[in-house]
């Protein structure tokens, strides 16, 4: 199967191109070190083929490179090698996690759809939590919940401030109706979905189960990550059970950004509509609290 180019193997080969010139070294001097063609140095540089650890290690020793630049290198390596084949972290510190939410933080716009659950960067801390309690079995070590409460605070912090990433999610009527942590929990999750949707960079819809089947539904829920650098396309990643894929072909990339906007224009609820049925059912849930009280 031919090698592609993907973003993450492109973001590695600049860098290791650019510390290579700075360097001062050529394609012979790059050939001479690693026994490999002329031809696989451009296609390490121009994001089709992935350097082995050690030939990395060797290029960035013989091209004198940073501290730093050998950090960001080593890393980058990490995320397009990453191919997990078994659950190995809890989900929120896996490979593949981490290198979507690095992914995440370069990006200038995030599209999802999800058909079960809300979205990561729109939980409050204790939906998160039930989410991450009911999926114990995926779990092979205990991690601290506050370090989890820390790092999502701090990944939440994107979707804030001046540049705030711009964020579109799709989310199917079972997304509300489902009781995630208990009505409490869940009340006040659809309060916090409502209190985003009033900023100028977040497009809440919902999918009604009177819109019937749409795009993805059968496949689970998907994230399309846009960039601003012309020259970096966009990637889609998809999020499973204790870790996740990205799809970088052109081609597959193109059929989720053009089924998303199938569903966002001619399925989904607009934002205002959506609100409405939010808000109503927010109603309904704490109706149902203040009766359970009533009756203890």
């Amino acid at each position: 199967m031919p090698s592609i180019q993907t973003r993450r193997k492109r973001k590695l080969g600049q860098l290791l191109g650019a510390i290579r010139k700075r360097a001062g070294k050529t394609e012979v001097d790059f050939a001479n070190l690693t026994r490999k063609s002329q031809t696989t140095l451009s296609r390490i540089e121009n994001g089709y083929t992935l350097p082995g650890w050690n030939d990395l290690g060797a290029m960035l020793t013989f091209y004198e490179a940073s501290d730093d630049e050998r950090a960001d290198a080593e890393a980058m390596w990490t995320d397009a090698a990453g191919d997990a084949k078994r659950v190995a972290h809890p989900m929120a510190y896996n490979v593949k996690a981490r290198a979507f939410t690095r992914a995440e933080v370069d990006a200038v716009s995030s599209r999802n759809i999800e058909p079960l659950g809300v979205p990561g960067l729109l939980q409050t801390v204790d939906y998160a939590s039930a989410v991450r309690k009911s999926a114990h079995r995926f779990h092979t070590a205990t991690v601290d919940e506050n370090r989890i409460r820390v790092a999502r605070a701090s990944r939440n912090k994107i979707i804030q401030g001046a540049n705030a990433l711009q964020l579109h999610a799709l989310l199917d009527e079972a997304v509300i109706r489902r009781e995630v942590g208990g009505r409490e929990v869940m009340a006040a999750q659809l309060r916090h979905l409502l209190a985003l949707a009033k900023q100028p960079n977040i497009t809440i819809q919902l999918i009604p189960f009177t819109a019937g089947s749409y795009g993805t539904m059968s496949g689970g829920g998907s994230t399309i990550l846009g960039f601003e650098d012309d020259e970096d396309p966009d990637a889609v990643y998809l999020e499973y059970a204790g870790g996740g894929e990205w799809v970088e072909n052109g081609d597959d990339v193109q059929r989720f950004v053009a089924s998303f906007y199938d569903v966002a224009n001619e399925a989904a609820l607009t934002p205002d509509g959506t609100a409405e049925l939010i808000d109503r059912h927010v109603t309904y849930l704490e109706d149902r609290l203040h009766e359970d009280v009533a009756h203890e």
